[in-house]
């Protein structure tokens, strides 16, 4: 028997219910973003890549314990942002941008920065830009005119394992039952091998799957069995079916994510039927065999934990299901015992935490993105993106889960943390007006204190700003690349900004 965690209670104004099966936050949760159109006028030229400094009015100050919060303003100051540490700054490079031909409700799965080119994975191909002008380095549509449903989270030896399905059904999704490998330098597939992974007495067919290269071997999760592929000859190696190593199961325990650890690979796992405990464990890639396994329950039945999402392995970190509604992360050690745990709320409300799949369509075992980092023994992370109005950066202590500070903005929204440069969170914010520039701030790691900002003008072809909640990002060197998930014909599905 592997060791168990009791859970702690939670919401005990909570109906009982039973518990969800799908993604954390359900489908639709979260709206995309638009915007008020004002009365038409003549805007004013924004000057480019200029840097501003964060200013609080006099007397606003950040109490985390108080009740109230001010929010702040991205506005400009008089003092300009001092240069870059070593030298004065460099010429600011060409920012670029790049509209797709895509099918209507084409879904995302996954990007990638491998050397000087982005790569992106949708379901109708995969495309390279490269990093200094955008221009398309290749592009692989799927086999035999079929659609891409999962691929790798990490770029190893210059090869990325996807998944794809010919068969549709009848919602237009992948049956996903092939994988391969692609050469991100040149675009090119090698081997293509059915995997028929074992699914039991399911009916279902899944149109997603998670796949990862573990030193020579593709392995592939898939709700109720997991493969091994030669990473070479793509000839199966194994095949299990999902058994929890904790015991108790009663043959409805599923994988729900899969990624690479530090020597084996971090999976979850939760029981459907007779045991609403979900657990965590560890896959040997040579063998597939399951261990190491730890169970974490809930002792309020309104409460179940279920739909564990793994969103890292290093630390491991999941977004669990709690009760009918709510959810919370979880955050452990190696040996999957808890470190803390920070409450995510209420989907979709202003004070729950943004769990959506950062641009990627998380279904059926496909890896989600995330919008936190974790430093210094903060969890960071942004509220609720709403469709219209403002939300907050916030920190979270992970030892006690308790919150460390909040930043309200009042002029935009914080989308994500890009990275924790110094003593400094990097965020990227939304524009202030439907016309306004993209702005990259910084914030204290301390604190929250509000730092220098970078403006950027990026408007799409039909004058409106990005919806910037539906990219996965790179951040590094004073630039930022974003390549779009899901389809949207009056956006952008791949842009750069920075020096």
């Amino acid at each position: 028997m592997g060791q168990q965690h009791p859970g702690w209670q939670g919401n005990q104004n909570q109906p009982p219910g039973g518990f969800p099966q799908g993604p954390y936050p359900p489908q639709g949760q979260y709206p995309q973003q638009q915007w008020y159109q004002p009365p038409a006028g003549p805007p004013p030229q924004k000057p480019k890549n200029k840097k501003f400094w964060l200013w609080l009015a006099p007397l606003l100050v950040v109490v985390v314990a108080a009740a109230v919060v001010v929010p702040i303003v991205l506005t400009s100051g008089s003092d300009p942002a001092p240069a870059r540490a070593g030298g004065p700054e460099q010429p600011a490079s060409k920012s670029w941008q790049v509209h797709l031909d895509r099918p209507e409700h084409e879904k995302g799965l996954g990007s990638w920065e491998v050397g000087d080119t982005v790569v992106v994975a949708h379901e109708g191909a995969i495309t390279a830009f490269a990093k200094g002008d955008g221009k398309q380095a290749w592009r692989t549509p799927a086999p035999e005119g079929g659609k891409f449903c999962g691929a790798g989270t990490r770029v190893v030896g210059d090869q990325l394992p996807v998944a794809y399905g010919k068969e549709l059904t009848e919602q237009k999704d992948p049956v996903c039952q092939f994988a391969a490998v692609l050469n991100v330098k040149t675009g090119q597939l090698g081997w293509q091998q059915p995997f028929d992974a074992p699914q039991g007495s399911s009916p279902s067919k899944p149109t997603g799957a998670a796949l990862e290269i573990m030193g020579d071997v593709v392995v592939l999760a898939q709700k109720y069995g997991t493969v091994g592929l030669d990473l070479a000859t793509g000839q199966r190696r194994w095949v299990k079916p999902v058994v929890k190593p904790t015991g108790g199961d009663s043959g409805s325990s599923a994988i729900m994510g899969m990624r690479p650890g530090k020597q084996s690979l971090v999976v979850s796992l939760s029981g459907f039927i007779s045991d609403p405990a979900i657990t965590f464990a560890t896959l040997d890639p040579a063998t597939g065999t399951l261990s190491q396994g730890v169970d974490y329950t809930s002792k309020d039945s309104s409460q179940r934990f279920a739909t564990p999402r793994l969103l890292s392995a290093d630390p491991p970190v999941a977004l669990v299901n709690r009760g009918v509604e709510d959810a919370v992360y979880i955050v452990m050690d190696d040996k999957f015992d808890k470190v803390g745990t920070i409450d995510a709320g209420h989907p979709g409300t202003a004070e729950s935490l943004a769990g959506d799949g950062a641009g990627v369509d998380a279904v059926d075992n496909r890896q989600p993105g995330r919008r936190f980092l974790i430093s210094g023994g903060l969890f960071v992370t942004v509220t609720a993106i709403p469709l219209n109005g403002t939300n907050k950066l916030v920190a979270y202590d992970i030892a006690s889960g308790a919150k460390k500070w909040e930043r309200p903005l009042a002029d935009g929204k914080a989308i994500m943390p890009l990275a924790v440069e110094g003593d400094s969170v990097v965020v990227l914010v939304s524009p202030a007006t439907p016309s306004g520039d993209q702005r990259i701030a910084r914030f204290s790691l301390a604190d929250g204190a509000p730092g220098p900002v970078e403006t950027y003008p990026l408007a799409t072809p039909s004058g409106g700003a990005p919806i910037t909640q539906d990219f996965q990002y790179f951040w590094h060197d004073g630039r930022l690349w974003a390549l779009r998930g899901p389809s949207n014909e009056h956006d952008f599905d791949a842009f750069s900004l920075g020096k």
